[in-house]
């Protein structure tokens, strides 16, 4: 039986797998860009390319053929492959990361490559060859001789449109590529570069925006047109002119510059030959893909920042990096506080500005967002007196970071408090414990309810937890109809205490008694999305309470549960016969909310496969790594509730799986050290075999008799008389997933 051609996605697990070739590729383009300006910046592309030799008489140790060999010619080749690629807009951005964690200046910065939906990093390059073979360790050396390079140059951004076919297209980016090359050399000494375009040597000033500073995409501008400096100093002016002298509504304050104006007004742009490469643009600090229109909230930042702040590329990037950087989670003390300084100076600086209340806001409602996820042990070190910010550290003194406005000063006053009634309520039910008018408010504002409310939820929770912290399911019951009077804001409440480290007893105790509030909810649908939008708000990151928010998602889509009398510590089995006593009303509002999100929720699925393929591999384990078996059950909770709720989403994340668990050359079968966990692989595979059973259609039965045609391989796997008993056992369920499909394909058409 032939495959089918079905509207599913690329694999969610073994994708990683699947990009290998254009994680290669880009690892060759960056390799090649680099390559490039390290030619033209020590002057031998004014020579004959079967001439040119590096500058210390030898090869290029960096790339793998000699530097005879004209890097561009490379270069274009490895761009039209690109282009060639499905799925993108035809642009390629590389940008500077996590400048505010480097020690010194003089540190080599690090960037992240964009291209489609893929982003790599030097840490992706050593996965990958970590995964592929010692024979690609090479790609390491070219990636890290790439940055290098950029960090020479004073490169933090590089903008790259693939150019077409038309040979004056790729002529544009070569020309450009000297002017950059030669860029800083000739901005440190303060006169004129010299580029190559075509088969002449051409002298070109250093273009200067409206603040007089200078401009390296203004320079590129001139240099693809011939504009004089005289001619491009008018042009900044009137380009200027025109973006402070229009009404918002005219679009001129979407541009971060005037060369970004430049390049983006229509009427503009088609005056001009636009370069291919822009470097340094402040704009892709800001948005990352090409048709992205810059919000006005961050085009008033990048002209505040660039006006009253800061002149230098580098500080300017700082200062967007504190506001809009995605580490906070994982962010230390120090540069927490030196963040939280840039954006007190941000706020300082606004003044009078026409959009002060704009920018303020997009300062302040960022911050928040970012403080919400900041460590505690983070958060504590942060010591506030009198207006000026301190780090504490280990040894009891303090680094001063210095005065931050009040504004910050409450941000910071508010998160600090509330690590004090968070440690109350981990206590709330000691007799020590005593909260506050302070704590009340605290709460309220963290779960959106009254002081009063707070209060007298506050009592419930006493009932429910000992003077020694542990869960009182007893008193619990007791409390259930009283919480359920506050069903709207409860559980997120109760949902706090099992994000927090507790005692296995006690939490397989506390899952099960949310049971007996479930069935007293009127919109059980309002907890689910409590639970969902927790998981799906970072997909990068997987935390210990993602399967205990799934397990609990389970157990919301259905009416009716079994095992209510009893305590269980995952999901059981015997879901996958639930039909009737599935709760559609939430199950549709789930099915809605990962459709919106559904991004996210294959990044997440991604996230938590790549987790499992690195807790496998020994030689990369690092402390503090979460272990394979609560991976596999956190997968095994998600394979089950998409089971539940059907649909196409269902079926992507299910035959993904099926295509890495039903196949014994998946990356998870060749790189276990442990044959022991290849048992654990088949009960999964049974789970997936299950579900898809379940939640499948005609089109799946393919994959299915596939997976069971599979047997022999699987078998190999291990010479153990219990391993081939359970293949032949998990199989069964492959003949059982098809029969139940083609029964209910023709219960459907009855």
């Amino acid at each position: 039986m032939d495959s089918p051609e079905i509207p599913i996605l690329e694999s969610l697990y073994d994708s990683q797998g699947r990009n290998d070739a254009l994680i290669t590729l880009m690892v060759e383009l960056c390799h090649l860009l680099s390559a490039c300006l390290r030619r033209d910046r020590s002057g031998a592309a004014a020579s004959p390319p079967e001439t040119a030799v590096a500058t210390n008489g030898n090869e290029d140790d960096t790339i793998d053929v000699p530097l005879q060999i004209d890097p561009y010619v490379q270069l274009n080749k490895t761009l039209i492959k690109l282009a060639k690629r499905p799925g993108h807009d035809g642009t390629i951005l590389i940008r500077a990361n996590r400048l505010s964690s480097r020690d010194h200046a003089s540190d080599q910065t690090d960037y992240r490559v964009f291209f489609s939906d893929i982003t790599i990093t030097r840490h992706t390059v050593a996965a990958m060859v970590r995964r592929v073979g010692d024979h690609m360790t090479y790609l390491n050396a070219l990636v890290l001789k790439a940055f290098q390079t950029l960090s020479d140059h004073n490169i933090l951004t590089v903008f790259l449109r693939i150019p077409d076919e038309k040979s004056s297209s790729f002529q544009d980016l070569k020309t450009s590529l000297s002017i950059i090359a030669r860029y800083q050399q000739a901005l440190d000494k303060g006169e004129e570069l010299t580029f190559r375009d075509g088969d002449e040597d051409v002298a070109l000033g250093i273009m200067k925006d409206e603040r007089a500073v200078p401009d390296s995409n203004l320079t590129l501008l001139a240099g693809l047109n011939a504009i004089k400096t005289e001619a491009m100093s008018k042009l900044v002016k009137e380009v200027h002119h025109w973006i402070r002298a229009s009404d918002t509504s005219a679009g001129s304050h979407r541009y971060a510059s005037v060369y970004d104006a430049i390049a983006g007004v229509k009427n503009l742009r088609g005056k001009f030959r636009i370069p291919p490469i822009e470097m340094n643009n402040i704009r892709w600090f800001l948005v990352e893909k090409a048709g992205e229109k810059l919000p006005k909230a961050k085009a008033q930042l990048a002209w505040l920042i660039r006006e009253e702040l800061e002149k230098d590329i580098t500080d300017q990037a700082l200062y967007l990096e504190s506001l809009y950087a995605e580490d906070y989670c994982q962010i230390e003390a120090r540069e927490l506080g030196l963040r939280l300084k840039r954006l007190s100076a941000i706020i300082d600086s606004v003044g009078d500005r026409p959009k002060k209340a704009m920018i303020v806001e997009e300062v302040v409602t960022h911050l928040q967002w970012h403080m919400d996820r900041i460590p505690d042990t983070i958060l504590q070190k942060l010591v506030i007196d009198k207006g000026v910010l301190a780090i504490r550290n280990d040894e009891g003194s303090a680094l001063e970071i210095g005065r931050v406005h009040d504004l910050i000063v409450r941000i910071i006053e508010f998160y600090t408090g509330r690590l004090d009634t968070r440690s109350k309520m981990r206590r709330v039910g000691a007799d020590d414990v005593t909260f506050n008018r302070r704590d009340h408010e605290i709460l309220a504002r963290d779960f959106d309810l009254s002081p009063l409310d707070v209060k007298e939820i506050i009592q419930l929770l006493k009932k429910c937890f000992d003077a020694k912290g542990r869960f009182n399911k007893p008193g619990f019951e007791a409390c259930v109809e009283s919480f359920a009077r506050y069903e709207e804001k409860v559980f997120e409440i109760l949902w706090h205490f099992l994000k927090q480290p507790m005692p296995r007893e006690d939490r397989i105790a506390f899952l099960n008694a949310l049971q007996l509030l479930f069935i007293k909810m009127k919109k059980p649908s309002l907890a689910l999305h409590v639970l969902l939008n927790d998981f799906l708000e970072e997909p990068d990151r997987i935390h210990f309470y993602d399967r205990n928010g799934i397990m609990l998602a389970n157990l919301l889509l259905r009416r009716y549960n079994k095992e209510l009398e009893i305590d269980i510590e995952i999901t059981p089995e015997e879901v996958f016969f639930v039909r009737e006593g599935l709760n559609r009303e939430t199950a549709a509002a789930a099915l809605m909310l990962i459709d919106q999100h559904c991004d996210a929720f294959f990044e997440k699925i991604r996230t938590i496969h790549r987790g499992i393929i690195s807790s496998l591999d020994l030689s990369t384990k690092t402390d503090g790594e979460m272990e394979t078996k609560y991976l596999l059950s956190l997968e095994r909770e998600i394979h089950i509730f998409v089971s539940l709720l059907g649909g196409d989403i269902a079926r992507s994340v299910l035959r993904s799986a099926l295509n890495e668990y039903g196949n014994p050359d998946s990356e998870i079968y060749q790189i276990s050290a442990e044959k022991s966990i290849f048992e654990a692989f088949l009960l999964h595979l049974k789970i997936i075999l299950r579900g898809l059973g379940r939640a499948g259609d005609v089109s799946d039965e393919w994959i299915i008799e596939h997976t069971a045609n599979q047997r022999e391989e699987l078998i190999a796997l291990s010479t153990e008389n219990r391993h081939t008993v359970l293949v032949d056992r998990v199989l069964d369920w492959a003949h059982k997933a098809r029969e139940n499909i083609h029964n209910r394909q023709l219960t459907e058409v009855a």
